[in-house]
């Protein structure tokens, strides 16, 4: 394994040359994270002490746009001299973050750099944080709920002002300018006396910076950034503007670090320009040729031949993808046809029946549903173990089931709901059966049309029986996509405020399974998802009013009266 000394002043690529970077066992390493530029493991010191492994890598959708923007699958993956940048950009950051934020936010500061050659890939070896991601809001927690606002005003947004300030405009996506998914990048940490801070744990972009949810920061930012830089920003360091930052803060990092670690900083930045200039003037057929010969896909004489012949790369390359693509379009069928032959149809369809024709069965797959769903919040640290325990004893004698239950069929009805928007509606348009209107419409209210039916024939049993008639159900049923939680808003509408546990959290949990499925700016932890999350907060809120309007009028309530009968 080599030494930071040896990663950084090394003249020759880890590519070609060693192969000892691999830790002793790795694949048995426990997964930490998954981003886009990247797999972390939690890994040993020669110490024994606890550190992140972040091992390189770029698949799927990421990868494409890889490929398109940057010429290459991520740099960082095969491109020595674009992972010095990472380590050098680590330690550069880790002191002046220090001299920013005075111990409120700190960098998971880089320890070494190697070549895992288990992965053919780059290898970052940082602290380790033991920290927790910002925690979602939901029924009965009352600590904790401003830490996402504290993470997004007080500390992203200035770390992005002083980052454009120092010379970091690429850093600013890590960092959330316009960028939800950044929220995750950073870790919350619990200290003594019931203080925290935060960490920032990921400053390696998976994609460039191209595709900020906020247009503002796009046409105000990235794109005149990507213009006078001639290319996609893409954690790119303007490292004359830092010198210059280092200059002018000089005396103040002086007193916090001293002098030579203001000399090493000064230092690290020379080696950063060094190693920024030669990653970022490769020609852009070189980069995918280094990404090539990285993975083992060309030797070094094949390499050398292709640099001074770029057509013939790109006709190479260009047959490789068409061959790919043959070989996925041809293996297709038969990898359907082994997921059909893998379902198991004889155990579905009994359920299925099961499902239709029992209510004690629909029951119980409610409660299953809702205790799923509480695990996973479990899992992730999203719930003590005495909050999931408190909805827990809730599912048993839940007294507004019944509810619960109509929930699950709202559930249950999406799947060939899904079926008829996905594949029947689609086909009666391409065979010309359906207008483009007729197709729109269909695909938007074919949700609300079916939740709605259904609600009206419960509705008419519930007259007939004289019980209490959905109607908050029906209303809601009718909005899109919202309408899955009709039934959980029911509830919270027709119980007690003591009642309604269960019901909140089905509402908080599934806005939060909404946050994480948005195409580019969803997923776990990111800012997208608690937003969603905390769009069921203002009818919470309206229930516990009207909840405590009407304790307010009960006789006994707050007083000493007794109450009648």
């Amino acid at each position: 394994m080599s030494t930071p000394k040896a990663a950084l002043d090394s003249g020759t690529a880890p590519t070609t040359g060693p192969a000892h970077g691999r830790i002793p066992g790795y694949s048995g390493l426990r997964e930490l994270g998954r981003g886009r530029s990247g797999v972390v493991f939690l890994g040993r010191d020669d110490g024994g002490r606890p550190i992140a492994c972040k091992v390189f890598d770029a698949r799927g959708l990421t990868r494409l746009v890889q490929v398109v923007f940057l010429g290459s699958p991520n740099p960082y993956v095969w491109n020595e001299d674009a992972v010095r940048c990472a380590f050098l950009r680590r330690r550069i950051l880790a002191r002046l973050v220090e001299h920013w934020f005075a111990g409120r936010l700190c960098v998971a500061g880089a320890l070494d750099l190697v070549w895992n050659e288990e992965h053919r890939a780059f290898e970052l070896q940082a602290e380790f944080s033991p920290g927790v991601p910002p925690p979602l809001h939901h029924a009965g927690r009352t600590s904790g709920t401003g830490l996402v606002r504290e993470l997004v005003v007080e500390i992203m947004a200035p770390l992005q002002r002083h980052l454009i300030e120092a010379g970091f405009p690429g850093l600013v996506w890590q960092a959330g300018k316009g960028n939800p998914v950044a929220l995750n990048n950073f870790l919350l940490e619990r200290l003594d006396e019931g203080r925290h801070r935060w960490r920032w744990i990921d400053l390696e972009s998976g994609v460039p910076a191209l595709a900020p949810i906020d247009p503002r920061a796009l046409f105000g930012f990235y794109l005149p950034q990507s213009f006078r830089l001639g290319r996609p920003l893409f954690d790119d360091v303007d490292t004359q503007r830092l010198e210059r930052y280092l200059d002018q803060e000089g005396a103040a990092l002086q007193a916090l670090h001293g002098v030579d670690e203001l000399e090493e900083l000064r230092s690290a930045t020379r080696k950063l320009a060094r190693c920024q200039t030669r990653w970022k003037e490769l020609r852009r057929h070189e980069r995918g040729i280094g990404h090539a010969l990285a993975r083992g896909r060309l030797n070094e004489e094949s390499a050398e031949w292709f640099r001074t012949r770029p057509v013939r790369w790109y006709t190479q390359e260009g047959l490789r993808y068409l061959s790919s693509a043959w070989r996925r379009a041809c293996a297709l069928p038969g990898w359907l046809g082994r997921c059909f032959v893998r379902i198991p149809w004889r155990a579905s369809a009994r359920k299925a029946w099961s499902f239709a024709t029992s209510g004690r069965f629909r029951r119980r797959s409610a409660l299953h549903f809702v205790a799923q769903r509480i695990r996973a919040w479990e899992r992730r640290g999203q719930l003590t173990r005495a909050e999931a325990l408190h909805l827990r004893r809730h599912l048993p004698r839940e007294e507004s089931s019944a509810y619960l239950t109509d929930f699950a069929v709202h559930l249950a009805l999406k799947v060939p709901v899904k079926t008829f928007e996905y594949w029947v509606l689609p086909t009666l348009w391409a065979v010309g059966w359906l207008g483009d209107g007729a197709l729109a419409l269909g695909l938007l209210m074919s949700g609300p049309m079916v939740r709605t039916l259904y609600t009206s024939v419960r509705m008419a049993q519930s007259l007939r029986r004289g019980r209490e008639l959905p109607l908050v159900a029906l209303g809601v049923g009718l909005v899109p996509v919202l309408g899955n939680f009709a039934y959980p808003v029911q509830i919270l509408y027709s119980s007690t405020e003591e009642q309604d546990d269960l019901a909140r959290f089905i509402l908080y949990d599934g806005c939060a399974r909404l946050g994480r499925h948005v195409p580019i700016w969803g997923g776990a932890d990111t800012l997208t998802e608690h937003v969603f999350n905390r769009l069921p907060d203002r009818l919470v809120n309206l229930r516990r009013r009207r909840s405590s309007g009407s304790a307010g009028l009960q006789p006994g309530s707050g007083s000493s009266t007794a109450p009648l009968g």
